[in-house]
């Protein structure tokens, strides 16, 4: 009897296995598409009987987790680059549209100068006086809109930021329960399931790295060196900034240390990358919006309106911005303005100032980390700026100097009257002396020819240079030689105010005048070449109010193609070179972007041969498990067959 009796419970130990084999299948089969699952395979063992030598009682089951800890590291790291590349594939195209698409800066500013030029030929038509004007409302636009679009693609990256920081909290609280869990259950196979699809989800949104603790299954985690989870709980993270010209950061735990993330670095890395990237794209708007409207204005300045009224400036941008580090122990202010837009880099700074009570004080392009010495003076100059220092600055207080705060942004038009651009020369001139009337008389005995005006910083040498004082008053030049000049006021025509020569081969000389001190053309000079062969006593002269000239509208236009007008070479240049790089920067995410998702594809199949559900395995092993479980069924009908017999021999 105890040879049945004991047949039938190594039977029934066989039944229970291989109806655990059957669940198993069913339980592969039912999961094969879930994140994070592995498959799950039945062990079997016999269970020794305990009388030595007796044959065996039976069989137990071990249930095991075909599980590749560096395969699923591997698919990890994908899926973070993944995620990173897929981001900013997407915002940095957004990003490089804002200078294409949103009202298109290239193309609105081109049509500006091209139109220009057109006025030039017919500087008194007001309906071309009108295009211009359009023309520069479509550039104030586009600039405007360019911004917008930036700004906003900044918004989502901080909005997304917002979410993926809170997602990540939330994924960190599941892995810290499931540790706890894995100490009452350790290797339990549902917890290490969930355990592994939080952590995929997890390494979309910051790269991570798991280190296992013990052999119950329980991990540490760590981001860049910085411990995320570990046996005392959550470091949680925290989003600041992200808002106005404040960079978004993540600090982890309540210490706040600082969680570096590279672009590459799942979602949230990618969404502090597009943030930089568009504070980077702003700023060279903003620099280009200021370079663009400061010359072109001192470019009006440099003109004479149909009124005979100098030029008022055709744009308004925020003037440069020089903020005090917080923790400035001297008393030292400063303000800055644009002397030189030409100079101002094109990237946008802005530049960090530092005062060293040694060396003094020195000027760091955030963008290009360019160090530049400017001494101890309380007038500085760099990158086109003139900085001007009030107060006592202590050794290591710092100064944030923007060239070009919010520009674009705020690029406002002055004027939507066509008869306020500058399109005629201050002068016009006319061999003769002025009348009374207003006329010129011409009783020269030799000729003088007057050559095309033009604008120059430092005129050359030799050059009867006016001062800036008489611009706007009639002029007389009057040769008291064949070769010898002097510059006086038509009111006072005796009374010299510069004098020059004609010199050189093709006997030329020049005529300077300097613009106002006060205004945007301040620093420069109005020239006009003089040549011929005069005689003693004969005169030229310069009367202001020439509405019917375009020469500065043609100077004007000239702005857009002139070389070293920025320090990328000319307007368009700059333009252009700017969106290139955006574009450029755009179309290398998205080839990353694909060029990672295709690793993930790799790693993803790699871990499933590894640890994946094979439907036609588990066809196989479900009928080996059924006619296994037949087998030992039969074992127990067999049993009771023989009872029955030994009853009813009894």
């Amino acid at each position: 009897m105890s040879g049945l009796v004991g047949a039938v419970n190594t039977a029934l130990t066989g039944i229970q296995a291989f109806e655990a084999g059957i669940s198993i299948v069913s339980q592969n089969v039912a999961n094969q598409t879930n994140a994070g699952y592995a498959q799950e395979t039945l062990g079997l063992s016999t269970v020794a009987n305990s009388a030595p030598g007796g044959a065996g009682s039976g069989v137990q089951t071990q249930i095991t987790r075909a599980a590749d800890g560096f395969a699923a590291g591997v698919l990890r790291t994908a899926n973070s680059a993944a995620q990173a590349a897929a981001t900013t594939a997407a915002s940095f195209t957004s990003i490089s549209g804002a200078l294409a698409n949103n009202g298109n800066v290239q193309g609105t500013l081109n049509q500006f100068f091209l139109d220009l030029g057109t006025l030039a030929g017919n500087p008194t038509s007001a309906a071309q006086q009108q295009t211009v004007i359009g023309d520069a409302q479509s550039v104030t636009g586009a600039f405007r809109s360019g911004a917008t679009a930036i700004g906003t693609t900044q918004t989502g990256a901080t909005t997304a930021l917002q979410d993926g920081v809170s997602s990540a909290n939330n994924l960190l609280g599941q892995l810290a329960t499931i540790n706890k869990g894995l100490i009452v259950s350790p290797l339990d196979p549902s917890l290490l399931d969930q355990q592994q699809s939080a952590l995929n989800t997890l390494s979309g949104l910051l790269s991570v790295t798991m280190v296992p603790t013990g052999s119950s299954g329980q991990v540490l985690l760590a981001s860049g060196g910085t411990v995320l989870l570990d046996q005392a709980g959550v470091q949680a993270l925290t989003l600041s900034g992200g808002t106005g010209s404040n960079a978004p950061t993540v600090s982890v735990g309540n210490g706040g240390a600082s969680l570096a993330l590279s672009g590459n670095d799942g979602s949230i890395g990618g969404n502090l990358q597009t943030w930089r990237s568009g504070a980077s794209a702003l700023h060279s708007l903003n620099a280009l919006t200021a370079i663009v409207s400061t010359q072109i204005n001192a470019s009006q300045a440099q003109g004479l309106t149909t009124a005979g009224v100098q030029g008022g400036a055709l744009f308004v941008v925020p003037a440069p911005t020089v903020t005090a580090g917080t923790a400035n122990a001297g008393s030292a202010t400063a303000s800055a303005t644009i002397v030189q837009p030409s100079a101002l880099p094109t990237d946008g700074g802005p530049f960090t100032l530092s005062y060293g009570s040694l060396s003094g004080w020195t000027a760091v392009d955030q963008v290009t980390q360019q160090n530049t010495v400017l001494g101890n003076s309380n007038s500085l100059s760099v990158a086109g700026l003139s900085v001007t220092i009030s107060g006592t600055p202590a050794n290591g207080d710092t100064f944030t100097l923007d060239p070009a705060p919010g520009a674009a942004a705020a690029l406002k038009l002055t004027t939507t009257q066509g008869s306020n651009l500058a399109a005629a020369d201050p002068y016009v001139a006319t061999p003769g002396t002025l009348q009374s009337d207003g006329s010129v008389s011409n009783g020269n005995g030799g000729t003088i020819i007057a050559g095309d005006s033009s604008i120059s910083t430092a005129p050359p040498a030799g050059t009867a240079v006016v001062p800036p004082s008489y611009f706007g008053q009639s002029l007389q030049i009057t040769f008291t030689s064949p070769t010898h000049y002097t510059v006086a006021t038509a009111a006072a025509p005796t009374t010299a105010i510069a004098t020059g020569s004609l010199t050189g081969a093709n006997s030329a000389g020049t005529v300077a005048i300097g613009y106002p001190s006060t205004g945007a053309a301040a620093g420069t000079y109005w020239q006009l070449p003089i040549s011929g062969t005069p005689a003693t006593g004969d005169t030229l002269t310069l009367t202001t109010g020439g509405g019917g000239s375009g020469s500065n509208a043609t100077r004007m236009q000239a702005l857009w193609t002139q070389s070293g007008a920025t320090t990328a070479g000319t307007l368009q240049q700059a333009v252009v070179g700017v969106g290139t790089v955006l574009g450029a920067n755009a179309q290398q995410a998205q080839d990353l972007a694909s060029a990672t998702t295709a690793q993930v594809t790799t790693a993803t199949n790699n871990l499933q041969s590894l640890a994946g559900v094979s439907i036609n395995q588990q066809a196989v092993l479900l009928t080996q498990y059924q006619q296994a479980f037949q087998a030992a069924a039969q074992v127990i009908t067999s049993a009771k067959a023989m009872f029955d017999a030994l009853l009813q021999a009894v």
